[in-house]
């Protein structure tokens, strides 16, 4: 009976003192590992919520991720689409060798203006031959080495755009050239190497001629030397560069002559560079 009584009271002394054990554990245990753990989440939970307004899914405990991955799989296809549109574009782009070798070495003006005045020499000669007017105009708007030019050997591009314009427009018999300018060089923002990857030229252009005519010059300006050949139209040298319409507005001539016309064009070329 004595030794009954002894146990139960000690079991009433041993309760709070359990209880005391089980409210230090919690507090001092179990409380800041709560806390620590709930930092140790605060990441991912931050990294899951940013996923999921990138998404654009309000419930941040359910992610399609099926539909992400899909997403990543068309992105891919798609940089592959760009990448291999970016290769052909610069393959149909391409300069010729001894054009990249111009703009390689050191810009000489001397030489640059004596090709220049060839070149307009030859266009005259053969202007005569085919019986097409160019307006003195022209050969005043053909690119020169101004103050203003910071590439230098970007004229040496201009120029040969300007030779492959006027000579398959000449070759195609249209009436009349009756302007031509060459605004300044466009270039994309250069990269963080310092190199620009991508100038484009930009050129203006007005002449006269029967719709056909002017239709077949138009045709021949995106094409490759042995795309023209191909087509059936004369080829201008084994090099041509491809040039690309970017506007054109087509006026009649005169009420006389209904099957000619008059074309203002912008025409851009680009150089590509790796």
């Amino acid at each position: 009976m004595f030794s009954s009584l002894f146990n139960e009271r000690r079991r009433r002394h041993l309760i709070p003192v359990i209880v005391l054990a089980l409210a230090a554990g919690y507090l001092f245990v179990l409380l800041p590992l709560s806390q620590r753990v709930d930092q140790l989440n605060e990441p991912l939970n931050k990294a899951w919520r940013n996923l999921s307004a990138a998404l654009g899914q309000t419930n941040n405990l359910s992610i399609d991720f099926v539909g992400l991955t899909n997403q990543i799989d068309a992105t891919r296809q798609a940089v592959v689409a760009l990448e291999t549109a970016r290769q052909r574009a610069a393959t149909r782009s391409a300069l010729d060798a001894a054009l990249r070798e111009r703009m390689s070495a050191p810009f000489q003006l001397v030489d640059y203006e004596n090709e220049r005045g060839a070149l307009q020499d030859a266009l005259r000669r053969l202007a005569a031959k085919h019986k097409v007017t160019v307006a003195p105009a022209v050969f005043d708007g053909f690119p020169a080495h101004t103050t203003d030019v910071r590439q230098p050997a970007l004229l040496w591009v201009q120029l040969a755009f300007v030779q492959e314009l006027l000579t398959a427009a000449i070759q195609s018999q249209v009436a009349g050239i009756q302007a031509l300018s060459v605004p300044s060089v466009l270039t994309n923002p250069p990269p963080p190497n310092g190199i620009r990857a991508l100038t484009e030229i930009p050129l203006q252009l007005e002449l006269v001629g029967e719709a056909t005519k002017v239709t077949r010059f138009l045709e021949r300006l995106p094409l490759r030397a042995e795309e023209v050949a191909a087509a059936g139209l004369p080829v201008t040298n084994t090099n041509k560069p491809a040039l690309f319409l970017e506007r054109m507005v087509l006026r009649k001539q005169t009420p006389d002559k209904p099957e000619e016309i008059r074309a203002s064009l912008r025409i851009v070329g680009f150089v590509f560079r790796e």
